[in-house]
């Protein structure tokens, strides 16, 4: 049975939440690979260490590139019509490389996309996927699959871009957006935008300002206490 996009990316963000049942085909598999597996017999400390030097990648950008319908006539008077993909995707920059000020063909390739001869170099691609760790296997996608959220800053190439990525597509469901902590954005997040990623730590801004966030409680043993968060101002000097 042929999976729809929707159905996928539900099974996808679940599959981080639990493991396999007691008795389960799936469990006597994930069992196997942790026998056979000289990655996951490591110790988890060994194991997540060097998760987090493959996956902490500095910046990660979400840009979106428009839908292009091309038309254009051959020497013989023949008209043909092209449509170039669109959509999202994302590129790697620097941890502190101001996203804006960088055009999106700087694209940096991953290594394993740089052809061996110069003759055979493409023209700069977007990367659309940072690792193929996570799908190799259950247990695999379930200890990385928030880490390129945790470990890295993320940005977006408009403010358009991010409330569309985010509140009207919905892209990234609850728990990965709760595991972004730094972001950079152009201008203050509206209250709802800020709510909607509920575990943001540091927020920089375009022009440098640093929003550090604090959690303070305030009230008296009467009334109850309730936790206020503030945030802390600094300036950030983007590369």
């Amino acid at each position: 049975m042929q999976l729809n996009k929707e159905r996928q990316r539900k099974i996808r963000n679940m599959l981080h939440k639990s493991l396999p049942q007691e008795n389960s085909r799936e469990l006597a598999l994930l069992e196997r690979n942790q026998q056979l597996s000289p990655l996951l017999r490591l110790p988890p400390e060994l194991r997540n260490r060097i998760f987090e030097l493959i996956l902490d990648v500095g910046q990660i950008n979400v840009c979106y590139k428009r839908w292009e319908h091309r038309s254009r006539t051959t020497k013989t008077g023949q008209r043909s019509h092209e449509t170039v993909n669109g959509g999202f995707y994302c590129r790697i920059l620097d941890k502190h490389q101001n996203p804006w000020r960088h055009p999106r063909d700087g694209v940096r390739p991953s290594p394993s996309s740089i052809p061996t001869t110069a003759s055979s170099l493409p023209s700069p691609r977007p990367r659309r996927g940072m690792t193929l760790l996570s799908p190799v296997c259950r247990q695999l996608y379930h200890e990385t699959a928030l880490l390129p959220f945790r470990l890295n800053a993320w940005s977006f190439d408009s403010s358009h871009t991010m409330d569309r990525y985010i509140l009207k597509e919905k892209r990234l469901p609850l728990a990965q957006r709760r595991a972004i902590r730094l972001l950079y954005a152009q201008t203050v997040l509206t209250s709802p935008v800020e709510k909607y990623f509920g575990g943001l730590e540091v927020i920089v801004l375009g022009t440098g300002l640093t929003m550090i966030r604090r959690v303070e409680e305030e009230g008296d043993p009467e009334r109850g206490y309730r936790k206020v968060v503030a945030w802390d101002l600094s300036h950030t000097k983007w590369k």
